[in-house]
């Protein structure tokens, strides 16, 4: 083999390698479109990291993390939000959260107003009440006086989840 041909060989096999380290740099960072919990799209934002049983997961809320610590009775950690304002992301504990506003990103809607079809009330729904990650304090606030819900903190939120809640009361009918 003559010097160009292996020059050319060398800088073919480099450009290569430096496609495959660019495209594995690109995806590793991106977390995936669905939800590793329930399977619903992560919304630009709403995406959560957590950690679950010694594994990390994207999840499309803060709330599906909650509810499955509540459900499921596992312990979670909520590592990182994403400030609903700007999308960027942010540590959860540093975090405002607005719970139950009439923003619904990720849950079903309450009622099913489709024409033609019967009505019917949402009885449960894992990302529900909405829970949305705010930076700033102010910020929160002022979604709050527009959009209603209350404001809560991550400590508040997490001893909620822990807390076992009393099964709802059957109601027989004869």
């Amino acid at each position: 083999m003559d010097r160009r041909t292996v020059f050319a060989a060398a800088v073919a096999l480099a450009f290569l390698l430096g496609a495959a380290a660019g495209a594995w740099y690109a995806l590793r960072g991106r977390p995936p479109i669905a939800c590793e919990i329930d399977g619903r799209p992560i919304h630009g934002n709403m995406h959560t990291l957590l950690h679950v049983d010694g594994k990390q997961y994207h999840a499309c809320c803060a709330r599906c993390g909650l509810t499955l610590a509540s459900q499921a009775h596992r312990q979670i950690e909520i590592l990182e939000v994403t400030d609903y304002m700007s999308g960027r992301r942010l540590p959860a504990a540093q975090a405002f959260y607005v719970e139950g506003s009439r923003v619904e990103v990720c849950s079903g809607p309450r009622l099913n107003r489709k024409e033609g079809l019967a009505p019917y009330v949402r009885l449960f729904d894992r990302c529900a009440p909405s829970l949305l990650a705010f930076a700033r304090e102010e910020q929160a606030r002022a979604f709050l006086t527009e959009y209603g819900g209350s404001l809560k903190r991550l400590e508040e939120l997490m001893r909620e989840a822990a807390t076992p809640r009393a099964p709802a009361e059957e109601h027989h009918h004869d």
